[in-house]
């Protein structure tokens, strides 16, 4: 009998670890670790989260980076991002394409994670290798959310949803088939359980898989600027410094590679080549790892219990 009961208990255990959600496996994308002007910390000594480990992301002013492909010093951007390996859509579990993520985000004070409109400061978003809109995206502005996909639908989370200085559990789902039942999500955004946001257009369609290099998606976390010549532009004394020294700048403009859409264009392309009186504040962000499962039953117990926002 004992023998029996201890061979029930290791077949539960391996029933139980079977259908746990898997950690996902993102690493530091080489061309945003820029080595003086960004900074990344497993595991920090100021901020902790039971049982999970916590990543802090900081990102200077001129923390741009390049490769053969891209480079964010000449395109208005920077960057410390987390990225995902890439997942080949084909590859998911048939017949579900879905994707269910659970992580912890924690924005500190302003000092800290300032408010830098109209400037972009993207924080999690995923992406078509090769395409240049995110399949979808979470920008911070203005204290709130913004989301938007690359359908075009976007939704707008107000700041009050989004406190600071303490730890937020969000979770988003995401269907990834390029057929989609129109009267479900295709995805969701939930913060601490309540669901803030639904998007029914499909993410996924064969028009934006015609852009990607390749039918797969990553996931990518951190801090990502775009549009950093708006915020520096807007400052009293660097227009002053401008008009002063007779500085005129070649406006930017993306390549569109072909694509239906994702180019975008701005005043300048290379801002950090400019010694700026007022340079970009340094901002600092919080995550713990992420969770992700093809099926919601999979992620670990929520903090929370999950619910519709109140009209």
């Amino acid at each position: 009998m004992d023998l029996f009961r201890t061979s029930l208990l290791v077949v539960l255990s391996c029933a139980v670890m079977s259908v746990q959600a898997a950690k996902l496996n993102a690493k530091l994308e080489s061309f945003s670790a820029h080595k003086t002007l960004s900074k990344f910390e497993k595991n920090p000594e100021d901020l902790k989260f039971e049982n999970l480990d916590v990543y802090k992301l900081t990102l200077q002013h001129g923390g741009c980076g390049g490769n053969n492909n891209w480079n964010d010093c000449v395109n208005d951007r920077q960057r410390i991002e987390l990225k995902s390996n890439n997942e080949a859509i084909k590859s998911f579990n048939k017949p579900y394409k879905k994707r269910y993520y659970r992580f912890n985000l924690y924005l500190p004070s302003e000092r800290e994670f300032p408010d830098l409109k109209p400037m972009l400061q993207m924080i999690h978003q995923v992406k078509l290798p090769g395409k240049n809109n995110p399949i979808w995206k979470v920008d911070f502005f203005d204290g709130s959310l913004a989301i938007k996909t690359d359908a075009g639908e976007q939704c707008g989370i107000d700041a009050k949803f989004v406190p600071r200085q303490e730890w937020l559990e969000i979770e988003i789902f995401a269907n990834y088939d390029v057929k989609t039942n129109k009267s479900e999500p295709s995805f969701y955004y939930a913060i601490n359980g309540t669901i803030h946001c639904k998007v029914f257009l499909p993410l996924i369609t064969k028009t934006n898989l015609g852009d990607a290099y390749k039918p797969q998606v990553h996931v990518k976390y951190g801090i990502y600027n775009t549009f950093v010549s708006q915020w520096l532009l807007l400052q009293a004394e660097n227009r002053e410094w401008i008009k002063k020294n007779n500085i005129t700048f070649t406006p930017y403009q993306q390549d569109s590679k072909g694509q239906s859409n994702g180019a975008v264009s701005s005043q300048l392309g290379n801002p950090f080549d400019y010694d700026w009186p007022v340079k970009v504040p340094t901002q600092t962000i919080y995550y713990t790892e992420w969770e992700v499962a093809d099926s919601r039953d999979k992620l670990s117990k929520s903090r929370f219990e999950l619910r519709e926002m109140s009209k």
